[in-house]
């Protein structure tokens, strides 16, 4: 405790005789690396060059240096190291923007977040945070689109309504595969023929040739 008060800068480790061997110090970078991929939505490819970046920025470090953490390792140290030790829920949301620009219609992914409360109130928020902080104004957003869900699209208090009083004219953009859904499910109650029917019929036509599960399998391949 003596040594430690006397050079208050030591770190923790070095002032109470803490060792860390260099296995435990690549372990742990290793692991660090892999948590942020992770944590960012990176790809395995993406950290797998960040590391070979890393070892060529740093030759002088011996961790560095041995770092193997490559596409394969790093899936496995994110599935059979960190995954059973992360047991909440995580909810995460992405902000897709599209927009007019000199090149044309643009769009893609403006990011992700992690959203604990999938309330009306705490997706506004977040959204509009997004919005704000990368710049772009709010009174020149037009559409909102989103899942059919009455937390984003109802009529009362959802997302759209709480953007809807800050931009009167926006134009509500609902969720194309939900109506194709609905569409089906309630034609589908007049069909004047048994669906079920029809499905195991097709069934029974595919499952007993290999020739046709096969012709089958290069349709689904060539959609």
């Amino acid at each position: 405790m003596k040594s430690a008060e006397a050079n208050p800068s030591k770190r923790i480790d070095v002032a109470y005789n803490v060792t860390t061997t260099e296995l435990n110090k690549l372990c742990a970078a290793e692991g660090a690396m892999v948590f942020f991929t992770a944590k960012h939505s990176h790809s395995y490819i993406s950290h797998a060059c960040t590391i070979n970046i890393i070892k060529k920025c740093f030759p002088d470090s011996s961790t560095t240096k041995n770092i193997t953490c490559d596409k394969t390792k790093a899936r496995e140290i994110a599935c059979n190291v960190l995954a059973p030790s992360l047991t909440r829920n995580v909810q995460m949301v992405p902000i897709v923007v599209q927009f007019f620009s000199k090149a044309g219609v643009k769009h893609g992914i403006l990011e992700f977040i992690e959203q604990m409360h999938e309330s009306a109130d705490d997706l506004f928020a977040n959204i509009k945070y997004v919005l704000e902080a990368n710049e772009l104004k709010l009174n020149q957003l037009v559409s909102l689109g989103s899942d059919n869900t009455n937390v984003n699209v109802g009529n009362h208090h959802s997302v759209f309504a709480l953007f809807e009083k800050l931009l009167p004219g926006l134009i509500k953009g609902t969720c194309y595969c939900r109506v194709l859904h609905n569409s089906v499910k309630h034609g589908n109650e007049h069909l004047l023929f048994d669906i079920e029917a029809a499905l195991l019929k097709i069934y029974s036509h595919f499952c007993r040739s290999s020739v046709h599960s096969q012709e089958l399998t290069n349709y689904f391949d060539f959609i």
